[in-house]
């Protein structure tokens, strides 16, 4: 036996005995499932909801801008709530918390439309949905097979996407932004069926994790809030990417059709990093496939600085696209496998917002500066490179720790 794996198997020994979850159980891992991507619907809808909001309700853009930061705001708030929580309550409870919250504050919303009212009831929705999207992704970080699970999941949120897309605009054609709403209620609704079948409480009550070998590990607290940082850093890159890429194209002139088709044809190659990343994190563990993605969308970012031109924009889309996911997929299940607790992985919405909410904010002070959008590109590959660091560091100390999860799937 090794030095480490010696000392893991003292520090198990010292542990108070936890009642493991049905974390498991497809029954489990389909009502996580579902309710993080109704939580998650808003943030995927915005495009349209914003829209509606312009046409129907009259607001100018500086209002709808507040409108969403309205919902994103709640979601992050409630993702801190969430975190602090979610190892000490019973989960089922909170999930009809989050439900009920986001339910009643989606009703209110279709029956008050000034601009006040609307936008602290968005703030309530938000904090609704995010409680049940933290939670979903809380729960899934108690399963042993998180890389797979959190594909299943991705594919679910780009499904859902598409699904948003088309159905959106056709009921705020009949309905005005109430029909979104609606649906959005309707949503919630029926995430009381999944209630009984999630877990009731955590796995782990703090950041302990188990070895292949059935040892049990404590995770030095610095790690998973690494983790999270690097999360951070990696939606760094997704803001600055998403949030002028299209006026990069314009500005380099390509036309507004050929960008317009290129991002949408690209957006399918996400749900390629779904199987892909399924289908090597059986094979090679889920630390070193995470460390070669970000290593990519940091060659992707670059290419996109060094100029763009018709190839160079597919090229560049088609490798964002695809190891966005592939990249998402594995920073859940590595903070995953190293706190089953839930606690962190409840974090990482918050992580995400807060990093797609100061992206556009500093790529827009490089644009100000006039170093064009080369620099912006490269904010981008700073963000992923940052996350490659600290990814590899933490690798290092698993190695350390326990070989097991440095290389878990």
């Amino acid at each position: 036996m090794t030095h480490s794996s010696a000392q893991a198997s003292q520090i198990a020994t010292d542990l108070p005995q936890t009642q493991p979850g049905s974390y498991d159980t497809p029954a489990a891992i389909a009502a996580a499932i579902v309710i993080s991507f109704v939580g998650n619907a808003v943030v995927m809808g915005m495009p349209m909801i914003v829209g509606a909001l312009a046409d129907d309700l009259g607001f100018g853009e500086q209002q709808v801008g507040w409108l969403a930061s309205a919902d994103l705001g709640g979601m992050f708030l409630a993702s801190l709530l969430t975190a602090m929580v979610i190892t000490r309550v019973n989960r089922r409870q909170l999930a009809m918390v989050g439900i009920i919250i986001a339910l009643m504050a989606n009703l209110l919303s279709s029956q008050f439309h000034d601009f006040t009212t609307l936008f602290y009831t968005r703030v309530i929705a938000g904090i609704g949905g995010g409680i049940c999207y933290s939670l979903g992704v809380g729960c899934l970080a108690g399963t042993h097979h998180t890389a797979r699970n959190f594909s299943i999941l991705m594919f679910a949120l780009v499904t859902i996407n598409a699904l948003e897309l088309y159905s959106f605009p056709v009921l705020s054609d009949v309905w005005g932004v109430n029909g979104i709403y609606y649906a959005f209620c309707g949503a919630f609704v029926l995430c009381f069926f999944a209630v009984p079948k999630l877990p009731a409480f955590a796995a782990e009550p703090t950041a302990i994790t188990e070895t292949a070998d059935g040892h049990k590990v404590r995770i030095p607290g610095y790690l998973p809030k690494l983790c999270l940082l690097a999360v951070s850093c990696f939606y760094i890159t997704i803001g600055s990417f998403w949030a002028y890429i299209e006026r990069a194209g314009v500005d380099a002139g390509l036309s507004d059709e050929f960008i317009a088709n290129t991002l949408t044809i690209g957006t399918l190659f996400t749900l390629l990093g779904c199987f892909v990343a399924t289908w090597l994190s059986n094979k090679a563990g889920q630390s070193k496939p995470l460390l070669v993605a970000l290593l990519t969308m940091v060659g992707a970012m670059a290419l996109l600085a060094l100029g763009i031109n018709p190839t160079v924009f597919i090229i560049g889309n088609f490798m964002f696209n695809v190891m966005w996911l592939f990249t998402d997929i594995y920073q859940l299940g590595t903070i995953s496998n190293v706190d089953h607790s839930g606690r962190y992985a409840a974090l990482i919405p918050g992580a995400q917002g807060l990093a797609q909410t100061i992206a556009p904010t500093a790529a827009g002070f490089l644009l100000a500066a006039n170093l064009g959008y080369g620099a912006v590109m490269l904010l981008g590959a700073a963000g992923s490179l940052s996350a490659f660091v600290i990814y590899a560091f933490v690798y290092r100390q698993l190695r350390q720790l326990a070989p097991e999860l440095a290389d878990a799937s």
